[in-house]
């Protein structure tokens, strides 16, 4: 037999469930560690969670505001409105817009401070709001008020239109009324002894001079003024007789020029003026009818035949 003592068996089963309790107590504790690690990565992933959707949410809002502010910078400008305040806050939102896609995810200052300035960005937007409120207003009192002064000045166009119609007629009918008439028109002929002889029928070869005799009738409308009558005879083929040698020229009627066999001054004073011309063609008179016209001031004021056989 060995000389060594082998415990009782009873201090044997005392020893191994002693063992037994420091291996339980051994893995509750550790189990313990184990759920308490667990409980905190789990705490940690919800604060994260919480975070990214924060942050989400904040930079959705961000470059949400932005696309707004574009639209409302379109329509300030639009409105003839300042968009300068408005372009500060938009490089303001873009600046955390930028910032908030850069930085890490565990700032929670970071988070906070912007959701602040989200919400003072939003006031502000509230405030542009009212600002393109006003602008329109104001637009519109000035699109009527534009309105109302194109219908007035519209109505004063049409009313001097219509003055400058009712002027123009006046102009005219006083034009008219001012134009001078010949009265008692008489044409003789003057032969080679000085004898006058009036008639409606002449021998050519009786005919030294023609005489045509008138008088400016009665007109208190015209200018009294020197004016000038101009004779103007047409020969039986249609030919007007003139002569420069003789008194004739060249004078406007109807905005062309014609020519006329010979022309006189006088002081219109409305005194009824007795007028005549005696014009001598020296060249023998063709058979037919003449025709003798009187123009003044562009105007025909009288017309008389005679013939020649």
């Amino acid at each position: 037999m060995s000389d060594k003592q082998i415990p009782p068996r009873k201090d044997r089963t005392l020893i191994v469930a002693g063992l037994i309790v420091l291996l339980l107590l051994a893995n509750g504790v550790q189990f313990w560690i184990s759920r308490q690690d667990k409980k905190e990565i789990e705490e940690k992933d919800v604060v994260i969670r919480e975070k990214v959707a924060d942050l989400s949410r904040a930079t959705l809002s961000l470059d949400s505001m932005r696309r707004e502010l574009d639209i409302k910078i379109a329509e300030i400008r639009k409105l003839g409105g300042d968009t300068a305040g408005i372009g500060l806050l938009k490089r303001q939102i873009e600046r955390d817009l930028k910032l908030a896609r850069r930085q890490n995810l565990k700032s929670r200052e970071l988070i906070e401070d912007l959701k602040g300035r989200i919400e003072d960005y939003e006031l502000q937007l509230a405030a542009k709001d009212q600002e393109i409120l006003k602008l329109k207003q104001e637009n519109e009192a000035l699109y009527s008020d534009n309105n109302r002064l194109k219908n007035k000045i519209v109505q004063r166009e049409d009313s001097i239109s219509k003055l400058a119609e009712t002027k123009a007629r006046m102009s005219e009918q006083l034009s008219i009324a001012a134009r001078l008439r010949a009265e008692n028109l008489k044409i003789s002929v003057i032969d080679s002894r000085g004898r006058e002889k009036e008639d409606d029928d002449y021998r050519a070869r009786k005919i030294s001079k023609l005489k045509v005799s008138f008088t400016i009738a009665d007109n208190k409308v015209a200018r009294i003024e020197n004016k000038e009558v101009f004779m103007r005879i047409m020969d039986p083929e249609g030919g007007y007789l003139y002569d420069l040698g003789s008194g004739g020229g060249i004078f406007m009627l109807d905005g062309r020029e014609s020519p006329y066999t010979s022309k006189l001054s006088f002081l219109f004073d409305n005194k009824q003026p007795q007028l005549s011309f005696v014009w001598e063609k020296g060249s023998p008179y063709k058979t037919g009818t003449y025709t003798v016209e009187l123009f003044c001031e562009g105007v025909k004021i009288g017309q008389a035949n005679f013939i020649v056989r």
